[in-house]
């Protein structure tokens, strides 16, 4: 909205009518009309930074993680009763979806030491983190996670032939908070 009708031609009998209009009805002029119509802040305006968090801690069902992202190297921490492990650089993998959580991170929890001639499992833990953007002036935000813990049992040369039973998974809702490190 233009304070001055500079949208109108000067000569203009419309501009001309609207202005005598205006200060008949109100007794202001048209700019004064106008200036009060339009709301004038006396505050500075401030600029809301957010950032992308890039470190979470979550608990949930007897597990407890911390994943971060730190100068550009992932570090993650994954602790129950009986195993406390960690994770760092080529460890993790992570990708990047399209749905409501934005990054899925996989770590492999535990392995049998020699594929060719040992049975056991592997334990993968994936952990789906939602895309949190954290104001800066604010320390932390409330966020709820899902982890996926699958066992796979593996078969070793010495048991050729003998089903091997399926992957079998367990789901865990964390809770926890997210935050921006630099």
């Amino acid at each position: 909205m233009n304070p001055n009708l500079k949208d109108i031609s000067p000569n203009s009998s419309r501009r001309q009518i609207l202005k005598t209009a205006l200060t008949f009805v109100t007794g202001l002029t048209t700019t004064s009309l106008l200036s009060f119509l339009i709301p004038k802040s006396t505050k500075p305006a401030k600029a809301i930074v957010v950032q992308k968090a890039n470190e979470f801690e979550l608990k949930g069902e007897g597990i407890e993680i911390k994943y971060s992202v730190l100068n550009g190297v992932p570090q993650l921490d994954y602790k129950t009763e009986k195993i406390s492990s960690h994770f760092s650089g080529n460890q993790i993998q992570t990708s990047t979806t399209d749905e409501i959580y934005d990054t899925l991170v996989t770590v492999i929890i535990s392995k049998p030491p020699n594929f060719n001639f040992i049975l056991g499992n592997i334990v993968r833990l994936s952990l789906f983190l939602p895309d949190i953007n954290i104001v800066l002036t604010t320390d932390e935000r409330a966020v709820q996670a899902i982890a996926i813990l699958a066992t796979q049992e593996v078969e070793g040369n010495l048991i050729r032939g003998v089903p091997v039973p399926p992957t079998s998974y367990k789901t865990f809702v964390l809770k926890g908070t997210a935050r921006y490190r630099r």
